[in-house]
């Protein structure tokens, strides 16, 4: 399925139903609005569109907020939902508009909304002063449908954004995975290191962490990644290397225990999919040595 990213000029000629949302994390919440927009596709014959905002200018969380995944990797899970066509503006361009000309000019004029789609707690208009009942009031003046979809939850528990981020904060991995609904992604290009790891027989992938979306708890997770078709598992460390280097900005190393294939300057995604223990600094390279042993030995028993 081919994914349409839309500009400002674009303009959808055939009506769409519409799912809207910043959708940082594309959770099990998320996906549950993107799927009832794309079931009305199927059902009535429409587009299934995706509105939503480029998260890294999203202003109205405060200037703390940070997404859950980069928007690269937002787009692709938004693709694998089901979404045809994205509309993922810089938030300053729509954050001044009244809810009014947020519907006239995004959801009629650009989208062809025929029918829309959003969860319960959904914002628009400046300074996000409306939600639902605004929403529905301006959806039945245009006679377009609206579907308000409820809360998801997993064991009790409601499934968000902000308490998939306290617990990747806290290094809860695997319920953090649970509420996503896919395991949490480290994308990057691979690139080279100062080669500590290979001296000590444990040669690294080496990623630049980008700050600018919610890092999980710096330490050692087990992890995996699909390396030219074969599912690798791995050992990741998340962290500022205190050891060797103490580094300002992190990385993402993973030692993939079996695999020998050059992999520099390649894009890869590791997944976490358990914590195993802090980062701490060691007295020196062979305490280190002895501890990445451990945790391998601890990972693939």
């Amino acid at each position: 399925m081919a994914l349409h990213l839309l500009s400002e000029e674009d303009r959808l000629k055939g009506s769409s139903a519409a799912a809207l949302g910043i959708f940082d994390g594309v959770h099990r919440g998320h996906r549950a609005v993107i799927d009832a927009a794309v079931k009305c596709s199927k059902d009535d014959q429409l587009l299934p569109v995706v509105c939503t905002f480029n998260t890294a200018t999203v202003t109205t969380k405060g200037a703390d907020f940070k997404p859950i995944l980069t928007d690269t990797d937002k787009a692709a899970l938004l693709c694998r939902a089901g979404a045809e066509y994205i509309y993922s503006p810089d938030f300053s361009l729509i954050r001044d508009m009244t809810a009014e000309e947020f519907a006239q000019r995004i959801l009629k004029d650009k989208l062809n909304a025929g029918v829309i789609v959003c969860g319960r707690d959904f914002r628009f208009g400046r300074n996000a002063a409306c939600g639902v009942e605004e929403l529905e009031r301006i959806c039945a003046e245009n006679k377009t449908e609206l579907i308000v979809v409820g809360d998801v939850t997993e064991k009790g528990e409601r499934v968000s954004s902000a308490r998939i981020r306290q617990l990747l904060a806290c290094g809860e991995t695997e319920r953090a995975n649970e509420l996503l609904g896919y395991d949490y992604p480290i994308t990057g290009e691979v690139i080279s290191g100062n080669r500590i790891g290979r001296t000590m027989d444990f040669p690294t992938a080496n990623q630049r962490l980008n700050d600018k979306v919610v890092l999980p708890l710096f330490g050692v997770y087990a992890s995996y990644c699909e390396l030219d078709g074969r599912l690798c598992k791995g050992i990741t460390n998340i962290g500022i290397r205190p050891t060797v280097e103490d580094r300002e900005m992190p990385l993402a190393e993973t030692h993939f225990p079996g695999f020998s294939g050059d992999i520099y300057g390649r894009t890869i995604t590791v997944r976490l999919t358990r914590f195993v223990r802090p980062e701490r600094k060691f007295s020196g390279v062979e305490e280190l040595r002895q501890q990445i042993a451990a945790d391998i030995a601890g990972v693939f028993k």
